[in-house]
């Protein structure tokens, strides 16, 4: 088992970091695949995460003595998306399920889902979009019908934050790639790009 440490902006941690980080994550790989996150905050364990194959059982991980777990089941679907099936309990009681799907590393999407239906909450539903070139970064927020309700767009260099509603997204700064991509990013649905790579 690989063990690294990261913080929570994802930049790796050495041993002397850690001693001074208020907050540190303790990622755990096996095969170069994610197997768990542990969340630590002045040195105390607050949170967990465990990466878990599509399908497996959550009975083990529930048989620990955590009070929060979160459990997050991997599907592959191609060389370009990974899906998270994520699930949180607070006292093995199961409190919330959310979708992420991840495209190079990125997530393009989260989405709540109704515990009991497993049906999209679409106001709870965001998508995302990274311009690594000029650091821009677009989060997409939707209505409960599905329809896209508003863009922010931040830049934490430029330190830029801006919400701009549908009807002002020709003012969005570093929007070139808009066209290519708008089919996917009007609406909540659907959470896997279709016939197109976001990059």
């Amino acid at each position: 088992m690989e063990i690294t440490y990261t913080n929570l902006y994802g930049k790796t941690l050495t041993a002397q970091q850690i001693e001074s980080s208020d907050i540190f994550i303790k990622i755990f790989k096996e095969d170069n695949r994610l197997r768990k996150k542990e969340f630590y905050e002045n040195n105390v364990l607050f949170n967990q995460l465990n990466y878990i194959e599509l399908g497996s059982s959550h009975q083990d991980l529930l048989l620990q003595n955590t009070e929060l777990i979160g459990i997050i089941e991997i599907e592959d679907i191609d060389a370009n998306y990974t899906k998270f099936h994520c699930f949180t309990y607070f006292n093995k009681i199961l409190e919330s399920k959310e979708l992420e799907i991840e495209s190079n590393g990125v997530i393009i999407i989260s989405q709540d889902l109704n515990i009991q239906t497993n049906i999209p909450i679409y106001n709870k539903t965001y998508k995302y979009y990274e311009n690594q070139e000029e650091g821009y970064e677009f989060e997409f927020q939707h209505y409960s019908s599905g329809e896209l309700a508003s863009v922010i767009v931040s830049n934490r260099v430029k330190q830029f934050l801006e919400q701009y509603r549908f009807s002002e997204l020709n003012l969005i700064p570093n929007f070139e790639w808009w066209d290519q991509y708008s089919s996917y990013y009007l609406n909540a649905e659907p959470a896997i790009p279709n016939g197109i790579v976001i990059a």
